[in-house]
């Protein structure tokens, strides 16, 4: 099975502009930011025209992935800050459910200093409010891995594995290449990327990875710094993020791009090309593979 592989889009111009952009850059998944990623402030769209959305999305078989804003702070002390994040998380929850989304990606935040084990319940307590807000069925929630930046939480396989556990079933996680390397997590050598997954699987993650954000990193091994650098100009480079492409944990999860472009202005087509190359040349070594014989008795 082959992983899809998509791009973030703008959404400028509304949900028909965002869909021209992602099928100009022939993307079989795409990620979209409902509103504004640095303001609380939501964006009205016509029903209608998230509406029409999900129906073009069924038609053309595309998985799409609603980003919330990054101002959302789960896990935060404050609980003013709490309940603004709850009330962003629901809005993105309403625009995930009208547009028929896969699922719904969200930083998990800071505990402030306050630690990780105080900041789990608050977590729990905020997503539920946010939960109860939107009052409807709303897409499956993935944490995203965070670069393990001050007090930011969710880096490490162990953090996410309690966060998944407390939340409950329609939780999941959205792994980030770029962050992941920030973080000192070596997945982009075939032993660092191997030690990884068997860390997912050894906190029940295993079956829960469902989007990976397919980064090069601007920023050095274990920096902790967030920087996305376009494929395979970045300190990962190409055969890193192939390891990671053609590893068999994630052949059935999507992959998306959220690189600056060549332009300055996203994913692009010089991008998607890199992206496609790659799978397609994992495919091929993974067929290969197949296709060897074994070399003793004892294998066969």
């Amino acid at each position: 099975m082959l992983p899809r592989l998509g791009a973030h889009v703008s959404m400028a111009g509304g949900p028909r502009q965002a869909l021209r952009r992602a099928r100009h850059l022939g993307v079989e998944a795409l990620q979209v930011f409902p509103t504004n990623p640095r303001q609380w402030r939501s964006r009205d769209y016509p029903v209608e025209d998230l509406e029409w959305l999900a129906g073009r999305l069924r038609l053309l078989s595309l998985l799409l992935f609603v980003h919330t804003t990054y101002l959302i702070n789960l896990a935060s002390p404050d609980r003013d800050l709490r309940i603004r994040s709850a009330a962003a998380l629901a809005d993105a929850m309403r625009f995930g459910h009208l547009t028929g989304a896969h699922a719904l990606v969200t930083h998990i935040g800071s505990h402030r200093g306050d630690g990780f084990k105080r900041a789990l319940p608050r977590v729990a307590e905020t997503v539920a409010r946010a939960r109860q807000l939107h009052g409807m069925p709303a897409p499956t929630l993935l944490l995203e891995t965070s670069a393990g930046s001050g007090s930011t939480i969710g880096a490490s396989p162990d953090e996410l594995g309690a966060l998944v556990s407390e939340l409950g079933p329609d939780v999941g996680v959205c792994l980030d290449t770029a962050h992941l390397f920030a973080a000192g997590f070596a997945v982009h050598e075939p032993a660092g990327l191997n030690e990884y997954a068997g860390a997912l699987n050894a906190n029940g993650l295993g079956s829960r990875v469902g989007l990976i954000h397919f980064n090069d990193s601007a920023t050095d091994f274990g920096s902790r710094h967030d920087r996305h650098e376009n494929l395979w100009e970045g300190r990962i480079g190409r055969a890193g993020l192939m390891t990671v492409l053609a590893h068999p944990d994630f052949r059935s999860v999507p992959f998306v791009l959220e690189v600056p472009g060549f332009d300055g202005r996203g994913p692009d087509t010089r991008n998607m090309r890199r992206a496609r190359l790659m799978r397609r040349a994992a495919t091929q070594a993974a067929s290969s593979r197949l296709a060897q014989p074994p070399h003793s008795a004892a294998e066969a």
